[in-house]
């Protein structure tokens, strides 16, 4: 009998290290497993983010066309402002205006506002004949755009001293 205790005390022996080997692959397995899930959900994210950025050159390659249509909109003579062909401009300048909303840009809004550094370039300062604190934007140059909460362009403004 003693024989065949040892075999038995041997097989059980075997069987618990083969347990305790499958228990750890099983384990080392879910973790590979979970491991690859989140990979998997992270470059889908850097993706997304990868594609959306992607996009900026396009973006700012529309806004100077979009600031053209804002300056001849500003120097247009009254007499034409209610020419149908006008109206027909203006609605491009509105489409394109949608467009970039649509994609997540927006205005930087500067104009009597302080001044930031984050989102403004300082152009030139000018004198305040009003009472208006120093380092407040009086006039902006060029209109700075947000992709979220990224940076596209800042605002090119004037500022008081």
């Amino acid at each position: 009998m003693t024989e065949e205790n040892t075999i038995n005390s041997e097989n059980i022996q075997n069987l618990e290290e083969i347990q305790k080997k499958s228990e750890e692959y099983l384990n080392n397995w879910k973790r590979a497993v979970a491991d690859m899930a989140n990979y998997r959900k992270g470059e889908v994210e850097r993706a997304g983010h990868l594609i959306k950025y992607a996009k900026e050159d396009i973006f700012l390659g529309i806004l100077p066309i979009l600031d053209s249509i804002g300056l001849a909109e500003n120097h247009m003579p009254e007499e034409i402002k209610s020419n149908e062909w006008t109206k027909g401009f203006m609605q491009i300048k509105k489409q394109i205006e949608e467009f970039l909303k649509k994609e997540d840009i927006e205005e930087i809004k500067s104009v009597g506002d302080k001044f930031n550094p984050e989102t403004m370039e300082a152009v030139s300062e000018a004198n305040s004949e009003e009472q208006v604190e120093s380092g407040t934007v009086v006039e902006e140059l060029q209109k700075g755009y947000k992709i979220g909460d990224k940076l596209l362009r800042p605002a090119r403004v004037r500022v008081t001293k």
